[in-house]
């Protein structure tokens, strides 16, 4: 259903503005993009929202790649694990955030 709402909602852009989507996509950055995951204990994975140490270290992160990028911590709802996804422009430095975060959470719900 989301698939269908954003075509629909990007026709009607590249209507709007008269614009190809060619041109339209030239105001695009892609990022490069690293997921990590993080091997906890499956009861434990849903307390890192609570944990102030793990938080304060998710946050710090997202303010730092607030303008450039992005940064999406989310438990595994089928596995013992918690995903630390991280955009940003430099590959090898949003990776040795991502294992940051990663190394933290399994140190701390492990």
């Amino acid at each position: 259903m989301t698939g269908i709402l954003t075509s629909v909602l990007l026709t009607l852009i590249v209507l709007k503005s008269k614009c190809t989507l060619s041109e339209l996509k030239k105001d695009i950055k892609i990022y490069p993009q690293v997921l990590v995951n993080a091997k906890v204990d499956n009861e434990k994975k849903a307390g890192y929202k609570e944990d102030s140490e793990i938080c304060a270290k998710i946050q710090e992160i997202e303010r730092e790649f607030k303008d450039n990028g992005r940064v999406l911590v989310r438990a595994s709802g089928t596995e013992s694990l918690i995903r630390v996804m991280i955009e940003g422009e430099d590959q090898e430095y949003i990776l040795m955030k991502a294992k940051e975060v990663a190394d933290l959470l399994e140190r701390k719900l492990g």
